[in-house]
């Protein structure tokens, strides 16, 4: 790679934007980089006995577990998942060898020669043959990556003196996140900066570096560091990235490790862009769920004890599930304050591609559970949904399920009333139990803000750091990144009202993990409020010692804010800071013949503390409206008997066009949050969490069926009428 080349990437400055430019990771010029791909393990389980490599040309490479420098793994939540495929292979399509050299068309050859022989072990492709420990436990002796309890209340008193009870059973499938840039890595050995040295003398080491789209630069770089092993400096550079949704928060990682162990041993820059069918077939996908819930009611009616019970399939390796599962049983009593609860969550290792991050984390699952419940105890009783939710709205001060409180104003009452004003809900709801076909559902719902619990001082501890130069320009150094929702806008807009100059007057590049500290990642819808909140901190600071002409610095460190408390072995205290609320309204009519249902109506209401931007809060709203509705509808991604997606082109995997779906008609309410930026909340991920529910709960009134599992094709949606 040319020097030339090095600075643009590392650099993407402002210019390019300005001439209306802007390069993605596979625009880079790449003609002294060799074209790296993967050998994936092509049986779904079992146990390699040989590999053999035909003789490779010159200038060719194949690189496997045996080069690597460090530990031969890719550092995630925890570390089982290897780098390269040493002897065990738990899925289709797992990584053992990685093959580089100047032409493409030779590398698929040397790749298309490789034999791999193998004992076969039986997999385990569904959720209940991972229950079964079918072909034996992947994951210690029950083969679960997580089994979590929670309680509040006495919910075994609640069912014994219940008067009636009503159980449900819930499910939704693999969702793909399909960014509109697929996955995509350089990686190279760069020579030291001129003048470093390191402690002690000699000469400064060479690094590893990484380009690439990603959302994590320092996820990336700590699983880069592990696999290379002590004494080799790493920099992550986040290029301007075409969409994630949480898509590249751990793929990277799972690229990255290997290619930096092959651009080492190879000596030459490595180029790894994935073409559309390979990012469908091998990335990670939202967790499918199975969920059964139980209310327990007195004789008027009124719920008195919850039982809740969720079951996510984690894929071969843990990558993130224990953690989405957290999620998910966090959420699982979603905006209701219930009398008693019990709540269990587990996460099970199947023969499938890992499943891992994805907008919502764990809470689009939960909340469809439970909102569909909420429907069917709404049918059962003979009420209204509205009736079946209102006397359990959760108020300030009220207890969590993790034995934490409500610590926020809670204005969720006043969101219902807005979007039933704006969906004409009432009066459409009782005109479609008289007119065939037609419906109209609601979901509430809540989305905790940031990371769990004490996570975000124990383990991100965020630091955000502005420089200002002698000409009186200022720059945010921070980790976190745009994927087009918006930090470029809205963070530039923080720091501007603290220092009060303009936003364009505010420079923000791309993470350069040489240049910016640590702020912690780009997920857990934390980088508004969280992140935010220290850009605000850092420039209040600034402004307070601003000096014309003089180059200075001020930075700003997270603490949490007081009063919080978490015990994380117990998952006990308050599990968020603060959440963002909100009501989906969907209507739809279904076609009597094809049993396709059409939206002909979407309006959502939100509390996201105060917008920092109206219109990246719009674009957010009607962006995850859309993804939720796919989700719910026709967004249909399965796996065949070996566990792999039959899915795998767009032709086969259907997603929501502007033309599937009317624009959400929406609303904010505000409701600042004292430790957000100037009253800013999270929100990007909980635009996510109901509008699938909302949506078969319209269907569920146009065709008088219960629907309980996404997506709802017309496929599905047949089987239930007949």
């Amino acid at each position: 790679m040319s020097a030339e080349i090095s600075k643009s990437i590392a650099r993407p400055d402002g210019r390019e934007k300005a001439a209306g430019e802007v390069r993605y990771i596979a625009d880079y010029p790449h003609e002294d980089m060799l074209t790296a791909r993967f050998y994936r393990a092509g049986f779904t389980r079992g146990r390699i006995t040989a590999v053999r490599i035909p003789e490779l040309p010159e200038g060719y490479h194949a690189v496997d577990y045996r080069d690597v420098p460090g530990e031969n793994h890719v550092a995630l939540i925890k570390t089982d998942w290897p780098a390269f495929a040493e002897t065990e292979i738990r899925y289709r399509g797992q990584i053992i060898l990685l093959v580089a050299g100047p032409d493409p068309r030779v590398v698929d050859r040397i790749l298309g020669e490789i034999e791999v022989e193998y004992e076969p072990v039986e997999p385990a492709v569904t959720l209940d043959d991972g229950l079964a420990c079918r072909g034996g436990a992947m994951h210690g002796r029950d083969n679960l990556y997580a089994d979590y309890t929670l309680q509040k209340g006495d919910p075994d008193a609640a069912f014994a003196r219940a008067a009636r009870v009503i159980e449900g059973h819930y499910s939704t499938g693999f969702q793909e996140q399909l960014y509109l840039e697929t996955q995509g890595l350089i990686v190279r050995v760069e020579e030291a900066d001129a003048g470093a040295a390191p402690a002690g003398g000699g000469a400064q080491p060479p690094k590893i570096a990484v380009y690439g789209s990603l959302q994590c630069p320092y996820y990336v770089k700590h699983a880069v560091e592990d696999v290379m092993g002590p004494g080799v400096e790493v920099r992550v550079v986040q290029t301007t990235t075409g969409g994630a949704f949480g898509g590249k928060e751990d793929y990277p990682e799972i690229m990255a490790a290997p290619a930096a162990v092959a651009a080492w041993k190879i000596g030459r820059p490595l180029r790894i862009i994935f073409d559309r069918s390979e990012d469908l077939a091998w990335t990670s996908k939202r967790h499918p769920s199975r969920t059964t819930v139980r209310t327990a009611h007195d004789e008027t009616g009124r719920i008195i004890g919850l039982d809740f019970d969720i079951i996510i399939d984690g894929g071969a390796y843990e990558s993130y599930s224990a953690i989405v599962l957290q999620r998910a049983i966090f959420t699982s009593n979603g905006a209701y304050n219930f009398p008693s609860a019990r709540v269990r969550g587990r996460a099970v290792a199947t023969s499938t591609v890992p499943s891992g991050a994805f907008r919502g984390f764990g809470a689009p699952q939960a909340i469809f559970a439970l909102e569909m419940h909420m429907e069917r105890v709404a049918r059962e009783l003979g009420r209204s949904p509205l009736a079946v939710r209102r006397p359990y709205l959760l108020r300030q001060g009220d207890p969590t399920i993790t034995g934490g409180h409500i610590r926020e104003s809670v204005i969720v009452g006043d969101l219902i009333d807005r979007a039933v004003e704006l969906s004409d809900f009432e009066r459409k709801r009782e005109r479609y139990e008289r007119e065939p076909w037609k419906g109209i559902g609601i979901a509430v719902f809540n989305h905790g803000s940031g990371f769990t619990g004490d996570g975000e001082q124990r383990i991100i501890k965020a630091t955000v750091k502005l420089r200002k130069d002698e000409h009186d320009h200022v720059e945010l150094l921070l980790a976190n990144m745009d994927m087009g929702q918006g930090p470029k806008t809205t963070l530039r807009k923080v720091a501007g009202m603290a220092l009060g100059i303009p936003p364009a007057k505010i420079g923000y590049e791309n993470p350069d993990t040489d240049r910016v500290p640590d702020s912690g990642p780009t997920v857990a819808s934390r980088t508004a409020m969280i992140v935010g909140y220290l850009v605000q901190q850092a420039a209040e600071k600034l402004k307070e010692q601003w000096i014309d002409g003089e180059a200075q610095e001020a930075e700003a460190h997270y603490t949490m804010p007081p009063g919080m408390s978490w015990d994380q072995q117990t998952l006990t205290g308050d599990a968020y800071a603060a959440y963002g609320w909100g009501v989906n309204v969907v209507e739809v009519e279904v076609d009597p013949v094809s049993y396709e249902p059409s939206v002909i109506g979407a309006w959502g209401v939100y509390d996201v503390g105060v917008p920092l931007d109206e219109r990246v809060v719009a674009g957010q709203i009607q962006g995850g409206m859309s993804q939720a509705l796919g989700f719910g509808s026709f967004e249909n991604l399965e796996v065949d008997g070996t566990g792999v997606f039959r899915q795998r082109t767009m032709a086969d995997y259907i997603v929501a066009t502007s033309l599937d779906f009317p624009r959400t008609e929406a609303a904010t309410l505000d409701n600042p949050y004292e430790y957000g930026a100037y009253g800013a909340k999270g929100m990007g991920e909980m635009v996510h969490n109901a509008g699938h529910a909302a949506y078969c709960a319209a269907v569920e009134q146009a065709v008088d069926r219960s629907c309980p599992a996404v997506p709802l094709t017309p496929e599905r949606l047949l089987e239930i009428m007949r």
